[in-house]
């Protein structure tokens, strides 16, 4: 199994998001060539540029809602494909942090830790393994950390399905990172504008955020006490989990 990981926002006092979130794309290697491809005609189709990137900071936003009939309507288009691929999805959204948190190459992040616990749960369901190719930009940096995790980490060493050879890969090429990308944009603007609790009425933009996110929503599968969509509190930021046994 391949699981792309990707996040919208960052938790820092000074991002503008004020609920990042991240995001994990799990999708069995028998089925990535067909998915790659119904990404590619959807591409050509609608936009007639089969090589363009989906970038949600980029496609999903008010501008394009407003001003570019073309790309809202490839945003659409990709929604709607999306709700029918045979992935699973699993994401955490979190509350902007009020405080810088500090940076470390040794832990990993726990919005991150909560990702693979949701991955291995769902191969060992299945009797896969994942792989997880990283955005060669955008999550280079997070590597180090993830390797750290499953192989100096009590927790990390229990989670038998987490393959230990992570790779890079270029977003521009790759279909699954950029549909991680763009779910997980949702994901983000679904948390921000609260529309857990409210619908603003009149609001198009947000009632079609609104109709996205239920199609996200449909892709992810609880396991016990590990929902798939899971609202991570701003203290579990602070939260350092005992992962390597003693602190």
């Amino acid at each position: 199994m391949l699981v792309f990981i990707d996040e919208s926002g960052h938790p820092h006092p000074n991002d503008p998001a004020t609920h990042p979130a991240v995001l994990a794309v799990c999708i069995r290697e028998a089925d990535m060539r067909g998915i790659a491809r119904q990404i590619y005609a959807m591409k050509r189709e609608v936009a007639g540029r089969p090589d363009m990137e989906l970038k949600a900071v980029k496609l999903i936003t008010r501008t394009t809602f407003r001003r570019n009939a073309e790309h809202w309507a490839l945003t659409d288009a990709f929604f709607n494909q999306a709700a029918t691929l045979p992935i699973t999805v699993f994401a955490i959204s979190m509350e902007r942090p009020t405080e810088a948190l500090p940076e470390t190459q040794r832990y990993l992040p726990n919005q991150f830790r909560y990702l693979l616990q949701r991955v291995n749960a769902l191969c060992e369901r299945d009797a896969d393994m994942a792989t997880i190719p990283f955005d060669g930009v955008d999550m280079k940096a997070m590597a180090p950390r993830f390797e750290s995790y499953l192989h100096r980490s009590l927790e990390g060493q229990g989670l038998i399905r987490i393959a230990d050879a992570p790779y890079f890969v270029d977003s521009k090429v790759t279909a699954g990172i950029q549909i991680a990308d763009m779910l997980v944009g949702v994901v983000r603007l679904w948390a921000q504008h609260d529309l857990a609790n409210a619908m603003p009425p009149g609001d198009d933009f947000l009632t079609s955020v609104g109709r996205y996110y239920r199609i996200v929503e449909s892709l992810t599968v609880n396991f016990g006490t590990l929902p798939g969509m899971y609202r991570m509190p701003d203290r579990a930021h602070r939260v350092i989990a005992d992962q390597f046994g003693g602190g």
